[in-house]
């Protein structure tokens, strides 16, 4: 069970670094264009053809981008609402929309802002694996990716147990202990013996 949770987590490693590739494809395409956005802002102006309008557009599309970058570097759901604030705040700037369909973008908009600030906290996404109560704090730290910042050789049974002790807690299936960038959940006991503990890392 630990090597299928570790060549899953593996293979999301892989997909990451494809993410990566792509978002550094998109990066050079952005700085293409605003290379030659530039240019021919240079040439408009010259000859007297600039229009405000073409180049908001063009601009927003490109900020688009950039936090389309971001989304998929980060996975964090506010990069995706920031998309999604870019992508209306676009379309309600260079569309000459009438009143109604204004006052659903502004509604949108806000609604966004809202979700943003009451529904998402810091664990809102999260990786997890399960790992074993036995093994150490450095074995769950290499196949989870985290930084459990204890001792690397006590065992995560004895971490845990510890440490919901030291928060008066009782040690059963749920209980939970945080840190700054990541959380430990007792997943079973037996004969109240800490047999399974879930990793979880915040993104």
């Amino acid at each position: 069970m630990i090597m299928k949770q570790f060549l899953r987590k593996t293979m999301k490693n892989v997909a990451a670094y494809v993410e990566l590739f792509l978002s550094a494809v998109l990066v050079f395409v952005i700085v293409v264009l605003i290379i030659k956005l530039i240019g021919q802002c240079f040439f408009d102006i010259w000859h007297d053809k600039i229009k405000l309008e073409y180049y908001m557009e063009y601009i927003m599309s490109l900020a688009i981008g950039v936090e389309f970058v971001k989304m998929l570097c980060t996975h964090k759901p506010g990069t995706i609402i920031e998309v999604l604030l870019f992508a209306t705040a676009r379309q309600m700037i260079v569309e000459h929309l009438n009143v109604y369909e204004t006052l659903v973008g502004i509604g949108a908009i806000a609604a966004l802002f809202a979700i943003r600030k009451f529904l998402f906290c810091s664990f809102d996404e999260a990786d997890h694996m399960i790992c074993r109560g036995s093994q150490t704090v450095a074995r769950a730290n290499f196949i989870s990716g985290t930084n459990i910042p204890e001792e690397k050789t006590k065992l995560l049974r004895d971490v845990i147990s510890e440490k919901l002790q030291d928060e008066g807690k009782n040690v059963s299936i749920g209980a939970c202990v945080y840190y700054q960038d990541c959380a430990l959940r007792v997943d079973n006991v037996k004969q109240g013996v800490v047999t399974r503990v879930e990793v979880i890392k915040n993104l």
